[in-house]
């Protein structure tokens, strides 16, 4: 059991613990959610980066509508995009229960498309 705070080699954790189809899905898994992570964070930073812009375009629009009514635009895109990014896990879930397919649960996926060997 690994303590609080402690932290294990990437080619530790996610190598997996076996070759069978088990320890393989578990790994993916873990890359597909690593991924994910990765993304949301890229879409946060984006955000925040566009922010700041749309700001700093509004302080120095001077009065200039035109300015300020585009960087208002470009504020309400951002913070549009970064709800889309947020709300996507539960739109692909809603997907995912409508069509009947577990989307959200991808080593169940793979599991059920990978033949059975012996049975």
């Amino acid at each position: 059991m690994a303590g609080i705070g402690s932290i294990k080699p990437i080619t530790e954790a996610r190598a997996p613990k076996s070759m069978d189809s088990a320890g393989f899905i578990a790994s993916l898994e873990l890359y597909i959610s690593d991924i994910i992570g990765i993304i949301t964070i890229l879409a946060a930073l984006f955000f925040i980066v566009y922010s700041f812009l749309a700001a700093y375009e509004w302080v120095t629009a001077g009065g200039d509508s035109s300015k300020v009514e585009k960087s208002k635009n470009r504020f309400i895109w951002g913070t549009l995009g970064l709800v889309l990014i947020v709300a996507s896990y539960s739109i692909i879930g809603l997907i995912g229960s409508l069509v009947g397919i577990s989307i959200l649960n991808p080593g169940e996926l793979i599991q059920s498309v990978i033949p059975k060997v012996g049975t």
